[in-house]
């Protein structure tokens, strides 16, 4: 156990005793001799008011001395030494009595946790008694500094840390949104939006467009399970690992959206990420020529076709990404009527616009009446427009500028080049089959 170590303020008085030591026969002698029983004296040094504000401005006071003893209101007494004394004590943050002859208006100037005053005439098993606890709490705030030196510098630990993490996470945005179309395939008889917003700095959706020859674009869009950097890996294995087209013998041959699915599908079963590597999605191609539009569901909620008329769902389905392998996705064929829009989005639109109501029986999805805005004024024929406006009812809603879910939502319209389908490869002509 710590022996305490108590700093006794001789005032300038001459002691007659060496540097540190205490000399018998004086007025601090009754205080110690009323020390609590059983406890271990402490140890006393005698230290000069100008020797202990040196020692407060070195920093070595406060770890030295567990607490200060001092008497004030004596004749000769220099009374702004004492408190230049008390001052400097309090600075340090060490606890002092002072034994004083009769208290002093001023005293109450100083904080009562710096110094604590006691006549001098009183009882001293009680200005004992006093000492020893001041003693005892200045070991504990000791070990609450050393507690918090040690928090102080694992918070900085902590904060380079975190900053080191963000600075990757925005490295991992930037890297994903490469891999993803920066704009959309000007195409004759084609026009694509899209509306993309990460839940987070990185999102488990993805999305792409690209143009395959001259008349055919396919489009793919995808939505990785769980959020954060594992579902955004997983966007780019999917995005990366989906054939679009392949070389063959005679030149090449578009992938069909179902066969691509099931190709995919088949790629993920080898990988080893868990529960991760389960993913939705949706892929389609747009022949621009005709307007035909063959389309293929993974789990995905379906594309929504959007007209003056109202919004109805595709009628295509087929099971999640990864979980059955060579499993074989049926694909269908539409074609868009004059102005209308073709919905592709992730489950995150169903959190934007909030829960259904549970007294609502109605089986229509809450997202379908906003996407209602898509057809105000003249937006079916500006899907700049449309796309604008859905934006801005997606912002208005309760809780837009923290999305519980990755959002994305692409839009497609289809202006056919040609009343029928010109002459195709017959390459091209299997890939449509």
């Amino acid at each position: 156990m710590r022996t305490h170590c108590i700093a006794l303020l001789t005032g300038g008085e001459a002691s007659g005793a060496p540097d540190g030591a205490v000399e018998t026969g004086h007025w601090w002698e009754r205080v110690f001799r009323a020390w609590p029983s059983g406890e271990t004296p402490p140890r006393v040094e005698s230290v000069a008011p100008e020797e202990l504000i040196a020692q407060v401005q070195a920093g070595k006071a406060a770890t030295r001395f567990d607490a200060v003893l001092l008497r004030c209101g004596h004749p000769g007494e220099d009374q702004a030494r004492t408190y230049r004394v008390l001052d400097s004590i309090q600075q340090a943050m060490l606890p002092a009595l002072m034994l004083v002859r009769e208290r002093t208006d001023r005293l109450s100037e100083f904080h009562p946790g710096a110094v604590l005053v006691q006549p001098e005439g009183g009882d001293p098993t009680v200005t004992a008694a006093i000492l020893h606890t001041l003693c005892d709490r200045q070991t504990a705030v000791r070990g609450m500094e050393q507690n918090l030196r040690l928090a102080q510098s694992f918070q900085g630990e902590t904060a380079a840390e975190i900053d080191r993490l963000h600075q990757e996470l925005l490295l991992a945005a930037r890297v994903q949104r490469d891999f993803m179309p920066k704009h959309m395939p000007e195409v004759d008889g084609l026009r694509a939006s899209v509306l993309f917003r990460p839940a987070g700095f990185v999102s488990g959706d993805t999305y792409d467009v690209s143009r395959l020859d001259e008349r055919h674009v396919a489009f793919f869009l995808a939505d990785a399970m769980g959020h954060g950097v594992p579902a955004a890996l997983m966007t780019l294995f999917l995005t990366g690992s989906l054939p679009r087209k392949e070389i063959t013998s005679t030149g090449y041959r578009i992938v069909p959206p179902g066969e691509a699915l099931t190709r995919l599908n088949n790629g993920l079963q080898e990988c080893m990420a868990g529960p991760a590597r389960f993913a939705t999605a949706v892929a389609g191609v747009v022949d621009t020529h005709t307007g035909e539009i063959t389309i293929a569901c993974a789990g995905h909620p379906p594309p929504l076709r959007v007209s003056k008329k109202g919004v109805r769902p595709v009628d295509v389905s087929g099971m999640l990404l990864g979980v059955v392998a060579d499993y074989a996705y049926e694909q269908v064929k539409i074609r868009l009527e004059e102005g209308e829009i073709l919905v592709l989005h992730s489950d995150g639109i169903e959190t934007a616009f909030g829960p259904r109501s549970a007294a609502s029986e109605s089986p229509v999805p809450v997202h379908h009446a906003h996407l209602s805005v898509l057809r105000k004024g003249t937006s079916m024929d500006d899907l700049t427009t449309a796309m604008s406006n859905l934006a801005g009812v997606i912002d208005q809603q309760v809780g837009s500028l923290h999305q519980d879910d990755d959002l994305t939502i692409l839009a497609i319209q289809t202006e056919p080049t040609g009343a029928a389908m010109q002459e195709a490869r017959p390459d091209e002509l299997a890939s449509a089959a």
